[in-house]
C-alpha cells in the first residue's frame, strides 16, 4: 500500500467516522443519561459488560463514571465492569461457559437501584444478550451500545444508542466518544474539579 492510498484510507475512514457521530439518536442518548443519573440518585451501581474493544470501553466508561464525575461532598456514582475481573471471569468461563460469564456476576451481585450498561457492536454478542436478559428479568434498566444493524440487544434493551456502520472500529470509537459525552456532562452537572 501506498502513502497515497494510506491517506485516503484516513480520509475515508474519518469521513465515515464524522457521519457515525452525526447519525444516532440525541433522545436516545439523553434516556442513557437518565439511567446514569438514576443510578447516581439511588446510590445503587452501574454494572457495565463487553467483549474485546468493547471491553476496554466498558473499563473506560467505568473510570471515567466514577473517577471523572467525582465531586466534593457528592457520593460518587458506583460503577463495575463485569470484565474486569480476569479471575472470575476465567473460573465461571471454565465452569459454567463464555455465554454466562456476565450474567451469572450479576446473579451475585444485582440489587434494586442498579442499572446495566453493555457494549457491543453487533449486538448479538450471547454473554452480554445474556446479561441483559438477566438484568431485564429483575426489572433492571438495561442500556446498549450497538453498531451494524443492532442485533438483538437494539429491541432487548430498555435504551439502545445504535451506531448505524458497518465497521468495528468505527463503532467502537463512536462508542468511546458518546460515553466520554456522557461522563463529561455527568462531571459538569455534578460539580466536578478535574483532579
Amino acid at each position: 500500500m501506498s502513502a497515497h492510498d494510506f491517506r485516503a484510507f484516513i480520509d475515508d475512514y474519518y469521513a465515515r467516522f464524522a457521519a457515525a457521530l452525526q447519525a444516532f439518536d440525541r433522545d436516545a442518548l439523553a434516556r442513557v443519561l437518565g439511567v446514569f443519573q438514576g443510578v447516581a440518585e439511588s446510590g445503587g451501581t452501574l454494572w457495565v459488560a463487553g467483549n474485546g474493544g468493547s471491553a476496554s470501553i466498558s473499563d473506560h466508561t467505568v473510570c471515567d463514571t466514577t473517577k471523572g464525575t467525582h465531586a466534593q461532598g457528592v457520593p460518587p456514582i458506583r460503577s463495575i465492569s463485569l470484565a474486569a475481573n480476569n479471575a472470575m471471569l476465567t473460573a465461571l468461563g471454565n465452569d459454567i461457559g463464555y455465554d454466562h460469564v456476565f450474567s451469572r456476576q450479576l446473579e451475585y451481585y444485582l440489587k434494586p437501584g442498579d442499572a446495566l450498561l453493555v457494549v457491543s457492536s453487533s449486538g448479538n454478542s450471547p454473554n452480554v444478550v445474556a446479561a441483559c436478559a438477566y438484568a431485564k428479568e429483575r426489572g433492571i434498566p438495561t442500556v446498549a451500545f450497538t453498531g451494524f444493524k443492532g442485533g438483538k440487544l437494539a429491541t432487548m434493551a430498555d435504551v439502545c444508542v445504535w451506531i448505524p456502520v458497518e465497521n468495528y472500529g468505527i463503532a467502537e470509537d463512536t462508542h468511546q466518544s458518546l460515553m466520554h459525552c456522557l461522563t463529561q456532562f455527568l462531571a459538569l452537572e455534578r460539580g466536578s474539579v478535574r483532579e
